[in-house]
């Protein structure tokens, strides 16, 4: 028993001696040594998306074809399953279990106009808004009834008139989604004509789609010419701005020489009868086109008709592409960027008001758009910009972050990125607030930038690098994609947590991801890549499925699936 006390005076003679030499010196040390050992622990997060599910972002069939890679589909529909061919619209008194209806842009907006329902049917609030953002000047709050009522004076105006195939040539606008959803309701093709063209390609465009109506703005092309250059056309539809209605619009007998029915459409909507439903389903309606003018290399111009079907499945995969957590949703509002008569940002616009969130709509859009002007009076959380957009962003965001402290903040929230972990506001953070762009009035309120990169045209490149910079210069995720002439949507996007940084020198555009779940993708070979038994697959990107004109389209350009199964350029 007297062994215990020895060895307890031992160890306390020990331990004097220990503390008998501490000093300031073995203090600061002590700390040190703490504070680097315990504040990575303490301050450590997880991975915003476990690794293992980045390093397979697609499922590839099991078996191939000579010359030709593995079909390649999203996690969401793999190998044996359907492709999302529409958005699984179910009709009031059909069971729960349905499938439901694959759908069109009907049921986009009669989904739009009425409050969110949750799964027993009840409502869980009010229906999104549609807001049209005059730049500095103010903002409008649009009425959704009244906008169906438009939806209805619109479309029986021409359906009086006959139209066939009405072309809009209008910048993104309340008018041009009108009269889309007009086309659905009241079975015309609708023809989207970018609105940069100038009068000479317009009149060519009008030839070429055998357009009967047309939607402009007022002022931009005489009349006197339309009759002259386009004798398919019948009526014509004058766009006028709030600021200019004192003018009287209203053509002469000189100008339209008897052959051309001109209307004002604010003049068309306020004269028109206060009570007109919208038309019940028509089977034939389903069947009118939306016709959009990709715009390739050296100004090149080729038409694509696509059907309701084709929009339906891209809308449907661009909602389930997201997470459930970051899915679009009434608390949103979003804003297009890019011009809407592209198919991607107006599947996502569509996308946006079936999931009840509100749309914003700036005649500010387009390529290479300076995000702060396009942003003003509004506070965006989900916008969609081209590739030209993002560059400029970036490079403007970049050539300012010059200063030490920028740069070792800057250097900070990019570690964060490489760990998976997206980098919240903080103190460092703020050090360089002042370097990055001006979206919206609300700075933080941005958390999903769509980019689209159009394949086989003239789109700068981004590379992983560029899209880590643009992450935190904006405190959003960026979501990158891949979209092509006959491809409703995108062919494939990246993970919306794939924050991975890519080095070497042919990273300097950055991968796809996987494909949506609306088209399956290989590559073929060609003279110069090969789609080998070992390796990484490469070859020209050939696209299938419900959001593909046709039902299958080559894209022209050479891809590569890596060993992470995302699409790539060569």
């Amino acid at each position: 028993m007297s062994q215990v006390p020895n060895k307890i005076e031992q160890l306390d003679a020990q331990f004097a001696e220990l503390l008998s030499g501490w000093s300031i010196y073995t203090t600061i040390l002590v700390i040190l040594i703490s504070a680097y050992v315990v504040l990575p622990w303490w301050f450590s997060k997880d991975p915003d998306l476990h690794p293992i599910l980045l390093s397979r972002q697609a499922t590839p069939a099991p078996v191939r074809n000579a010359g030709e890679s593995a079909t390649y589909r999203s996690v969401e529909t793999p190998y044996g399953f359907p492709l999302k061919s529409g958005l699984g619209v179910k009709d009031p008194g059909a069971p729960r279990w349905a499938r439901g209806r694959d759908g069109d842009l009907r049921d986009i907006w009669k989904q739009a106009a009425r409050d969110p329902l949750d799964q027993t049917g009840q409502s869980t609030g009010q229906p999104g808004k549609i807001l049209t953002v005059l730049g500095k000047e103010e903002v409008i709050e649009h009425n959704l009834a009244d906008i169906s009522r438009s939806i209805s004076i619109v479309g029986s105006s021409v359906q009086t008139s006959n139209g066939k195939r009405v072309a809009i040539h209008l910048p993104n606008s309340l008018e041009l989604l009108t009269t889309i959803f007009a086309g659905s309701f009241y079975g015309f093709t609708v023809i989207l004509i970018p609105h940069h063209q100038s009068p000479s390609s317009l009149f060519k465009l009008l030839a070429q789609t055998g357009a009967d109506t047309l939607v402009s703005e007022a002022g931009v092309v005489p009349l006197s010419d339309l009759v002259e250059r386009c004798p398919s056309l019948k009526s014509v539809f004058l766009v006028v701005e709030a600021t200019s209605r004192h003018i009287d619009w209203n053509p002469s007998a000189e100008e339209t020489k008897g052959k051309l029915s001109v209307s004002i459409w604010h003049e068309l909507v306020e004269n028109g009868p206060k009570d007109l439903p919208l038309p019940d389903n028509l089977p034939e309606a389903s069947e009118t086109k939306i016709v959009t003018v990709w715009e390739g290399k050296n100004s090149e111009e080729r038409l694509v008709e696509f059907s309701q079907k084709n929009l339906a499945a891209a809308v449907a995969a661009l909602i389930t592409s997201l997470p459930a957590r970051e899915r679009l949703n009434p608390k949103d509002l979003f804003l297009p960027v890019d011009s809407l008569c592209s198919s991607y940002p107006l599947s996502l616009t569509l996308a946006a008001l079936y999931s009840h969130a509100s749309v914003a709509l700036n005649s500010v859009a387009g390529k290479g758009i300076d995000l702060a002007l396009a942003t003003r009076n509004i506070s965006p959380t989900v916008i969609a910009v081209s590739a030209e957009t993002a560059a400029a962003a970036h490079r403007l965001a970049k050539g300012s972050s010059s200063t030490l402290l920028r740069k070792y903040s800057h250097w900070l929230q990019i570690r964060s990125l490489k760990a998976g972990v997206m980098p919240r506001p903080g103190l460092l953070s703020s050090f360089n607030a002042t370097s990055r762009p001006s979206v919206g009035e609300t700075p933080g309120k941005l958390r999903i930038m769509y980019v689209a990169e159009r394949a086989g045209t003239d789109s700068p490149p981004l590379s992983s690098s560029d899209l880590n910079d643009l992450r935190v210069f904006t405190g959003a995720r960026i979501v990158y994609a891949l979209t092509a002439e006959k491809v409703a949507g995108a062919v494939a996007q990246t993970n919306l947590y794939d924050y991975r940084r890519e080095n070497g020198p042919t990273r300097n555009q950055s991968h796809f991801g996987g494909p949506l779940s609306s088209v399956e993708v290989k590559v073929v070979d060609t003279p110069s890549h090969k789609t080998l038994d070992q390796g990484q697959p490469q070859g020209e990107i050939v696209v299938r499925g419900p959001a593909v004109f046709g039902g299958e389209a080559s894209l022209g350009v050479n891809g590569v699936f890596r060993d992470d199964h995302t699409l790539a350029y060569v």
